[in-house]
């Protein structure tokens, strides 16, 4: 159907005429929000999108073998104040990306488009009026977000995401956290508390994981790489025969300032630990300053282990213990897989996932002997 929808087909389904259908697609002005957004949603729902056109009146070209000039780097999230930029994790993600566009000579976009994933019609008419030739869909966006954006045909790769029938760069993020929780284990603690998030909130069967072995359902964190982080924590635990404990579970945020917050619950809970796995450095950073407010030291009463290895961390005192994700790798990698799909459209879905190195720094020892607390 893709290769054969007209103007004419365009306007009948929008109810429009076939000139305005023209001044749509072409990015002509005279025409209103809402007639225009009709167009285009009457041309998705046609697989209008999907044939490769560069705008009508142009010469077309064959998908197979097209040449790119300019890709979107287009950041989704539904977590507040983040921004790609400033970022110590997805700042290096882009970096990756433009140093393998400058290779290939294709002009990279940024664009933040979180603010309007909720409105489908609109994050169609700004995709289109952006007339990229590739996607990279970067960050923990949902999964009706990318089928939205699936539905102007353009080529896409998630990054540091895994949506189903998607094709995706991520790191092994259940690996990574397995041998973090595995490394705290070999240095004699036992009581290891966790700090995920943002949880769901919803209990029902498919927002709660259900307890391994019988044991209590556990919450789900709502970003996908943070659930494997967790499902690697639970891992560790189960195989070396330690219980899973709800109550050592704590939602921090993903920011400095939820993780410290996240800390301090657990201490005014008074749970019992020696050891705390974050599931990415900035929570860790945000526990180091709760503990150390509660005249705890690091890391002879508390052990800290974080996730991401940040530019940051390593000058921490003491030096976080964490896991390297190699970002600037997870931003070359999805380019060229993206630049593949344009080039040579592939109906399997590919998922590359990049190994992570746990790295040993200062902030994790055993723990002291005949430790009550922790």
């Amino acid at each position: 159907m893709a290769n054969t929808v007209t103007l004419r087909d365009i306007a009948r389904e929008a109810g429009v005429s076939v000139g305005t259908v023209s001044r749509v697609l072409n990015n002509h002005g005279n025409v209103t929000a809402e007639t225009r957004q009709r167009v285009l949603r009457a041309a998705s729902r046609l697989g209008y999108f999907g044939s490769g056109r560069q705008g009508v009146g142009e010469e077309e070209r064959p998908v197979e073998g097209r040449i790119v000039r300019e890709i979107g780097f287009l950041f989704c999230s539904f977590l507040p104040k983040t921004s790609v930029p400033t970022n110590p994790f997805w700042s290096h993600i882009l970096h990756g990306v433009e140093s393998e566009a400058r290779r290939a000579n294709v002009k990279v976009t940024y664009r933040a488009i979180s603010e309007i994933q909720a409105d489908p019609d609109r994050l169609l008419t700004t995709i289109y009026d952006m007339r990229l030739g590739g996607i990279l869909l970067v960050g923990p966006a949902e999964a009706v977000t990318v089928q939205a954006i699936q539905q102007t045909g353009t080529p896409l790769v998630l990054v540091d995401n895994y949506v189903p029938q998607t094709d995706a760069v991520l790191g092994n993020n259940l690996d990574g956290a397995r041998q973090a929780v595995e490394y705290l284990i070999s240095l004699g603690h036992r009581r290891i508390a966790f700090m995920g998030g943002p949880l769901m909130t919803e209990a029902s069967d498919e927002r709660e994981q259900p307890g391994e072995e019988g044991g209590p359902r556990l919450p789900r964190n709502r970003v996908y790489t943070i659930e494997r982080r967790a499902q690697g924590y639970r891992l560790a635990l189960l195989e070396a025969g330690l219980p899973i404990l709800p109550e050592l579970y704590e939602d921090g945020g993903l920011s400095m300032e939820g993780g410290y917050l996240a800390c301090r619950r657990l201490l005014e809970r008074g749970e019992q630990f020696s050891a705390l796995f974050c599931a990415n450095d900035e929570m860790a950073v945000g526990a180091m300053k709760a503990l150390r407010e509660a005249g705890l030291r690091l890391p002879e009463d508390v052990s800290l282990v974080g996730f991401d290895d940040i530019d940051m961390v390593e000058h921490l005192t003491p030096a976080l213990t964490t896991v390297r994700v190699n970002k600037e790798a997870l931003g070359m990698v999805a380019l060229r897989r993206l630049l593949a799909l344009i080039s040579h459209p592939d109906p399997v879905h590919v998922v590359s996932m990049l190994d992570v190195e746990l790295v040993q720094r200062e902030s994790a020892c055993a723990p002291p002997p005949a430790s009550a607390r922790h």
